[in-house]
């Protein structure tokens, strides 16, 4: 038998080893991580977002630069071209003119029923084509007089050239040559509504203006 000083030892030994076996383990403490740097990257990305921005605006001011170049150097040309007086077809010189130019010679003027008279937005119409006129001096133009369906034929003729007249005489007091003017009348021929009532008639009580060879 084992010495009862052994065996004391033994059962020692092994309580020992059992408390250690049962005492939690305790798992290796992790490295602590940086927390990420939120406005650093903020930042950086608005930066970014700043850079992009930049660069668009660049590339449209450049396309804005590029586009405005090209209308001057048409406008530059066709004045060039149309004060030179090529004598261009009937009509060619207001298909040359640049588009804010021939907006304002084709704007057209309207007349109350069975009148002639100028009203003041005409005359503030005509004003714009005075100072058109007066920047292409080789610019000829017909002034066409037209009329509402009521009253005969003969009547509405006669009605349209008064029309036409008036729009000669004002643009001529103002400084514009009348031998760059002609005049005709459609009367009720060439309606812009063929509606038969108010509006339609208002909308057809008008003269037109068409730009006309350079050469008499």
């Amino acid at each position: 038998m084992m010495p009862h000083r052994w065996r004391s030892l033994s059962l020692a030994a092994a309580a020992a080893l059992l408390a250690a076996c049962s005492r939690p383990q305790h798992p290796a403490a992790l490295a602590p991580q940086p927390a990420p740097d939120l406005a650093a990257q903020a930042r950086r990305d608005s930066l970014a977002a700043a850079a992009r921005r930049d660069s668009l605006a660049a590339a449209a001011r450049a396309d804005s630069l590029a586009r405005l170049a090209a209308v001057r150097a048409h406008e530059d040309s066709v004045r060039a071209e149309v004060e030179r007086g090529g004598g261009m077809d009937v009509g060619a010189a207001g298909a040359l003119l640049p588009p804010a130019d021939d907006s304002v010679l084709v704007t057209r003027v309207h007349f109350a029923f069975d009148k002639s008279d100028l009203t003041a937005q005409d005359r503030a119409e005509l004003d714009r084509k005075v100072s058109l006129l007066q920047r292409y001096p080789h610019l000829r133009i017909e002034v066409a007089g037209n009329c509402d369906e009521r009253g005969s034929d003969e009547y509405n003729l006669a009605l349209g050239m008064r029309r036409a007249a008036a729009a000669k005489t004002y643009l001529a007091n103002y400084g514009i040559a009348a031998d760059r003017i002609s005049v005709v009348s459609y009367g009720e021929e060439r309606p812009l509504d063929p509606g038969h009532n108010e509006t339609a008639w208002a909308a057809n009580r008008r003269d037109d203006f068409v730009a006309k060879s350079n050469t008499p």
